[in-house]
């Protein structure tokens, strides 16, 4: 009798894990998605850092791999206010599984940026499918943002939707990396 109800157990468990699985497991070792290489896309946003106001600023130090640099709002003349965006060109279609996103780095993590953002996934760059909302944290560190691998995009959007403050009007990250279905 033990033996049955131990093997009910076990199959009630395992039905009950099956259903509402993620697409997509990021495991520490990464066996089940890979780091998609950023070498050949480009950024383009709302707003940039003019030339010659910071040493860099613009949507390309995203991809650069280089934490050090980053993109930041135009806060120079113009000071446009939220939302802000930023639109990756991954020059192909991806299956996303995690969005990893890295704040502009500071001696005490940069309290002024953004709090709240959205992602979304497009296959032509003008229509959009919502990846979901996320909370931003106040860190150096890079923070990870699952989403659906069920559809497969070439472009992926950020948009900053409301600054940690609820006064400054402007935004940086340091990098944004993916992680795609293996």
């Amino acid at each position: 009798m033990k033996k049955v109800v131990l093997s009910l157990l076990a199959g009630i468990t395992l039905l009950i894990t099956s259903c509402d699985k993620a697409d997509g497991v990021l495991f520490e070792d990464q066996s089940t998605a890979i780091k998609a290489d950023k070498t050949s896309w480009t950024a383009t946003a709302d707003s940039e850092t003019p030339d010659g106001f910071e040493n860099t600023g613009k949507a390309s130090a995203l991809l650069d791999n280089n934490i050090a640099t980053y993109w930041h709002t135009d806060y120079s003349v113009t000071n446009p206010n939220y939302p802000h965006w930023v639109l990756i060109d991954m020059k192909k279609d991806y299956k996303l599984v995690t969005v990893v996103v890295t704040n502009r780095q500071a001696a005490t993590p940069n309290r002024s940026g953004m709090k709240k953002f959205s992602l979304e996934g497009s296959t032509n760059g003008t229509t959009f499918t919502s990846l979901g909302t996320f909370n931003f944290a106040i860190t150096n560190d890079p923070q990870s943002f699952k989403v659906s691998a069920a559809n497969a995009y070439r472009y992926l959007k950020l948009t900053a939707l409301e600054s940690q403050t609820g006064t400054t009007r402007h935004t940086f990250l340091a990098e944004i990396d993916v992680f795609t279905v293996k």
